[in-house]
């Protein structure tokens, strides 16, 4: 028996040394089929290695490994390769983040590859490259990604035949240079896309344009995991079945405006750990049940449209990282509740309507990095135990109604600290300075309101400094030099003084420059002009500067908005800013420039706002500048010796103006990048032109709404009003005063239906008032007095509520308001005292505002918006205040 029992022994023994023996692994490493191996050399030949084409830190050349002789020859060996251990097919390839550039189509050997069940081909260059159709003859995939790729097109409706598919990623495919998205689902729709892979667990499609409603289908795939389709351009009513799919762990629906929905009744079985919805058109109340999320890490509901108070049942949620409902319409007090979730490491509730003080149990919240809670309407003490939290690295505190004074060394105690945020607090700076290793070194510092009256003596020694915005205090003296790294400046609206040195322009970083109301002199420097090749926005508005504007805007000028007005700046036009070809916003008003309007300003074609007015221009206005603005909604002229007559061309070409059933709530959007390390911060970017109407001046930089107006007032402009005048139905204000125009007032004008004041005052207008402007019905201003009108007023709507002053100076007029009753012989011929050619400042007639300002929006995350306002009258102060205050 021992015997037997030592044979079994040394039988296991050895059949344990065979097949673990040197031959048997080579046996296993012999796997690799020739045809699969001539294959994939192949396709690595048709790429080149370059390392700018992956950006993920963690990327190498996996395909320098692959190498067909030798005893590297095993394909199954090579890196990015898994092959079947039985059949030694190639069922796996990984080639995600591989320095690959060049273009793939349906020829490509990788297809030849019929066994792969994973193909990773992310973060490579494949040039523009369709994706091919030949792509569905893989039919044996479970894993397809082919995400940031620089893949363009149509996707194939080939991809619809891989019903293995357990994942598909087709995410950031955008132009590396615009970030426009460049893949699109077309008329294939996400239902076809899909609908045979019943499998799925994982869809990203993230940037694919789909234009199309999300298919109530989605609600059916119990298996899905995960739903990316962020900015897909998605609209219609999102099903709320999605929400409640039983293993749905990740939905992200982020950046589709015209998505709209509500949030369903949650249960506790389900698995959510991301709820992403934000810039989309969601709305309603949040439901108490939200609290049975209890897997839930990332809440985002930035710039969404939820109301009611912030529930408290978000207390329950105690694994959350992120809880960011910025930009709603959320009422009432901050929940006390909040200081429950001690995981949290961003807080925001930014751009609502909060109310009361900022509750101290919120000191709790000791692993809080990012904490928003700008532009809402807490009041009481100062929160300073905030400065407590030293985990913090983003505050921001902006646009609420604090008391009471702040000791900056209080920033001292944090030492992670890098951005800064706060507004109308007495702000006490040290009156010692201390060592430079004891302070945090910010990346942005936003002190508005805060009664500075000197720069903080720390700003020497910030060498990260990026975004520094001192706006709106009494600092004097001299500018301060900005550091190197600077890439925003705002110390507008502050007592600034001499010259601007040229030394600002060793901050060859700076995008953003704003000096606007200020009391600085002499010349604009011609090296900041030279940084036009980097900047976005240059504003030194309202300052004492004097001389020319350099002539040495660059070639490459980035150049998005341009505000030198109210100056004293004297000569042409320069003509290198027909270089600044992404111009949105020029603003050269209330200044001394003497020359024609220049053909060659027709080369801005995407200039949206134009404000020359109030200045020595004269000439005709010539056929390039009527014909090269497609984008324009906001010129004056005004105020200048411009002669001519009004071309039919100026009101055909300008389609912007056009646009009558324009978007109330659509803006310019210029985008900027400033942070680290995933930190995100709320900055506000102010965009302004300055409109004058006949001298009279108001200043409010916060409207959001768009404005579309012209105004050519005060000028030498004669002949009749062109008929198509009426194309312009964008309009919310016209003003032609102030000139010699003739014949009678078009009819077309009651196709102007958004328009909310018209002058034509002071012209030679002739013939009856148009009954058809009655339809009018927006109209707050109407003026014609002091033209060679006759006949009776039009009455009903808004002429109900215009007074003598809109129509006196017309003797031939009757009816109400006037004295004159139509039959009366005193009201049978046109007054022969009409002041034709009157170019004064006239007070009394004047009843628009004189400017309009278009003001930058906020980066929320990283992103900053350009937002064009509205016009503002006197008559409309208290409107405006209400509804900003309503939509703020």
């Amino acid at each position: 028996m021992k015997t037997q029992a030592s044979m079994k022994l040394i039988l296991s023994l050895l059949s344990l040394i065979v097949f673990t023996s040197p031959l048997s692994s080579a046996r296993k490493q012999s796997l690799c089929h020739n045809n699969e191996r001539s294959a994939l050399i192949h396709f690595k030949v048709s790429f080149s290695i370059f390392k700018l084409a992956s950006s993920d830190p963690s990327a190498y050349p996996k395909t320098e490994s692959w190498n067909p002789i030798g005893n590297r020859s095993n394909c199954c060996l090579w890196d990015g390769i898994t092959c079947d251990e039985e059949t030694g097919h190639v069922t796996g390839l990984d080639l995600s983040s591989s320095y690959l550039q060049g273009s793939i189509n349906s020829n490509s050997t990788i297809f030849d590859l019929v066994h792969l069940q994973t193909l990773n081909l992310a973060d490579n260059d494949f040039g523009y490259s369709l994706i091919p159709t030949k792509i569905g003859c893989l039919s044996n995939l479970k894993h397809l990604n082919l995400s940031r790729a620089a893949f363009f097109g149509q996707v194939p409706i080939a991809i619809s035949n891989l019903s293995k598919l357990f994942s598909l990623d087709l995410s950031d495919n955008q132009d590396p240079l615009s970030s426009a998205n460049m893949l699109r689902l077309g008329n294939l729709g996400l239902k076809t896309l899909i609908q045979n892979s019943t499998t799925l667990e994982i869809i990203k499609l993230d940037h694919v344009i789909m234009s199309s409603q999300v298919p109530n289908f989605l609600e059916n795939l119990t298996s899905l995991r995960y739903i990316g389709l962020k900015d897909c351009e998605l609209h219609g009513v999102f099903p709320e079945g999605i929400f409640l799919l039983p293993n749905l762990q990740v939905l992200n629906v982020a950046s589709n405006e015209d998505l709209v929905g509500h949030l369903p009744e949650f249960h506790n079985r389900s698995k959510l750990e991301q709820l992403i919805l934000s810039d989309d058109g969601f709305s309603g109340n949040i439901p108490t049940s939200i609290g049975n999320l209890g897997s839930l890490t990332t809440l985002d509901f930035v710039l969404c449209s939820f109301q009611g108070s912030i529930p408290h049942s978000l207390s329950h949620l105690t694994k959350l990282i992120e809880l960011d409902l910025t930009a709603n319409n959320f009422k009432g007090r901050i929940p006390k509740s909040l200081a429950n979730l001690t995981q949290l490491y961003l807080l925001g509730l930014s751009a609502n309507d909060l109310i009361g003080e900022v509750p101290s149990i919120l000191a709790n919240l000791t692993k809080l990095q990012v904490l928003e809670l700008g532009y809402n309407t807490l009041w009481g003490p100062f929160p300073s135990f905030i400065f407590g939290l030293e985990s913090l690295e983003t505050i921001n505190l902006l646009g609420n109604n604090f008391f009471g004074s702040v000791e900056f060394d209080l920033c001292l105690k944090q030492k992670h600290l890098k951005f800064l945020q706060l507004s109308g607090v007495d702000l006490i700076l040290p009156t010692t300075a201390h060592h430079n290793d004891s302070f945090p070194q910010f990346l942005g510092l936003t002190l508005f309101e805060c009664n500075l009256t000197q720069f903080p003596y720390f700003l020497h020694n910030q060498t990260k400094l990026q975004l520094l915005q001192l706006r709106d205090n009494q600092i004097e003296g001299p500018l301060l030099v900005p550091s190197s790294s600077l890439m925003y400046y705002d110390l507008s609206h502050n007592a600034l003084s001499g010259e601007i040195s040229t030394s600002i322009c060793n901050s060859t970083s700076l995008g953003f420059i704003d000096l606007e109301d200020n009391n600085l002199s002499g010349r604009i420097p011609q090296c900041l002009v030279n940084l036009s090749n980097s900047m976005a926005m240059l504003s030194l508005n309202q300052n004492n500067l004097r001389g020319s504007i350099p002539n040495s805007f660059s070639t490459r000028c980035t150049l998005k908005m341009i505000n030198l007005g109210n100056n004293q700046l004297q000569g042409r036009l320069p003509r290198s800013l027909a270089y600044c070809s992404s111009l949105e916003v020029l603003d050269l008003g209330n200044n001394l420039i003497t020359d024609t309007i220049p053909g060659w300003l027709g080369a801005l074609t995407k200039l949206q706002a134009l404000a020359l007015g109030t200045n020595k221009l004269h000439g005709t206005l010539p056929i390039k500048f009527l014909l090269g603005f497609l984008e324009l909604r906001i010129v004056d002229l005004s105020n200048n010796k411009l002669t001519g007559s009004l071309s039919n061309q100026l009101f055909h070409n300008w389609h912007a103006m056009g646009a009558q059933h324009q978007s109330q709530s659509s803006y310019m959007v210029s985008t900027t990048i400033i942070g680290t390390s995933g930190v995100n911060v709320m900055f506000k970017l102010p965009y302004y032109i300055t409109i004058r109407y006949k001298g009279r001046e108001t200043f409010d930089e916060h409207i959001f709404s768009i404005f579309t107006s012209l105004d050519l007032s005060n000028n030498e402009f004669v002949g009749m009003i062109p008929e198509s005048v009426g194309n312009l139905m964008a309009l919310q204000a016209l003003n032609l005063s102030h000139n010699n125009v003739t014949e009678s007032i078009p009819q077309s004008l009651r196709k102007l239906s958004n328009l909310e004041s018209l002058d034509l005052s002071y012209n030679i207008l002739s013939g009856e008032i148009p009954q058809q402007l009655t339809d009018l019905t927006f109209l707050e201003i109407f003026n014609v007095s002091y033209n060679h009108l006759t006949g009776a007023i039009p009455h009903g709507n808004q002429f109900s509520t215009f007074g003598n002053d809109s129509f006196e100076g017309n003797t031939g007029l009757c009816g109400n308001p006037l004295s004159n009753k139509c039959g009366d012989s005193k009201a049978q011929s046109p007054s022969q005292t009409h002041p034709s050619s009157y170019h004064g400042d006239d007070e009394e007639s004047s009843t628009l505002v004189n400017w309009i300002i278009i003001s930058m929006g906020y980066l929320g995350g990283l992103v900053v918006g350009v937002i064009i306002g509205h016009i503002i009258t006197c008559r409309y102060h208290a409107w405006f205040v209400e509804t900003f205050r309503r939509r703020g």
